[in-house]
Parts: structure tokens; sequence; C-alpha cells
């Protein structure tokens, strides 16, 4: 039972690599299109930024498959796994909030600024930033009622305890939000 244990130990710290691997080039590639969009271009990687979310999601979701089974077997590094998968997720909730906010909702933002560069050049009005940036907040709120009123909450507890770890890690990004919006 413990050679068992240890080998899932082993795959974790392997795998738990990977997807930080995954979540460095998912980042990599939104610090990129954050780059054009504020140089006034459309954004080039956000169907890989997306893609490489998803995949690192999924990663995350089977590591803490993993991490349970450890705690269940009561083994010595189950809290530590259990830590280091959990920044992995509150990382990738962190550069989701980040594309939501900044690519997502910057595609209107994009098409203002087509319009603008073929109507010929045109003086941004003094109030155009604070409503740009509402309506990226607005588009981050939409999203994210989507995504919750989507989620599934499993019919075992470690898949319940999977989603409500991203529950939580969602909620902590809400909180951060509100902090923005009372700023």
């Amino acid at each position: 039972r413990l050679e068992r244990l240890q080998r899932v130990v082993t795959k974790l710290q392997m795998e738990s690599g990977l997807c930080e691997e995954q979540l460095n080039q998912a980042d990599a590639l939104l610090q990129a299109d954050v780059r054009l969009l504020a140089a006034g271009k459309p954004p080039q990687k956000a169907a890989e930024v997306e893609r490489d979310l998803d995949k690192a999601d999924g990663m995350i979701r089977l590591l803490f498959n993993d991490v349970q089974s450890l705690k269940d077997g009561r083994h010595p590094q189950g809290e530590q796994m259990y830590r280091r998968v959990y920044r992995l997720h509150e990382r990738l909730v962190s550069i989701r909030t980040e594309y939501n906010l900044r690519l997502k909702s910057g595609a209107p933002v994009t098409a203002v600024t087509a319009t603008s560069v073929t109507s010929g050049p045109r003086r941004p009005e003094p109030d155009e930033a604070p409503l740009r940036y509402l309506h990226e907040l607005l588009a981050w709120v939409d999203e994210n009622q989507r995504r919750v009123a989507a989620a599934e909450w499993g019919a075992d507890l470690p898949t319940v305890e999977t989603h409500l770890g991203a529950h939580r890690g969602l909620h902590r990004a809400i909180e951060e939000f509100r902090a923005k919006v009372e700023r």
C-alpha cells in the first residue's frame, strides 16, 4: 500500500511540473497578447491561451483526485502535495481571470480601434478609458456567472472536493475583484 502511494507521489510531482509548464506557456502567450492590445493591435494567441488553460484545468482536476487518494491513504506527503496542487489551481484561476478581463473583454476595444483607423484620426474622449474598463469588468462578471451556473458538482467526494477547490479559487478572485471595484 505504501509503495503504491509513493508511486502516486512521484506521479503527482512529475505531472504538477508539467502543469506548471502549461501554465507558464499560457501566461507567456497571454502577456504577448496583452502587449499587442496595448499597442492597439488585435490579440493573436487568444485561442491558444484558452486551450492551454483548459488543458491545465483538466490536469489539475486529475491531480486533485490523486491528492485525495494520498489523503485517504494517510500518506505523510498528502498535505504537502495538496498545497502544491492548490497553488497550481490558484495560478490557473489568476491567469484565467486576467485572460477574461484583458483578452475576452478586449475584443470590443479592438473593434473600436479598427473603426478609428478607417474613419481617420480621432481624439479619444476623456471618459472613454474608464468606460472601457467598466465594460471589461462587466464582461468578467458575466463570464464568471456563466461558469458558476454551468458548473457541475460531481457525484463522489473527490469530484465534489475538486469542484469546491475551484469554487474557492473563484471566490478569492471575486474578493480581489471587489477590492478593485471599491478602489
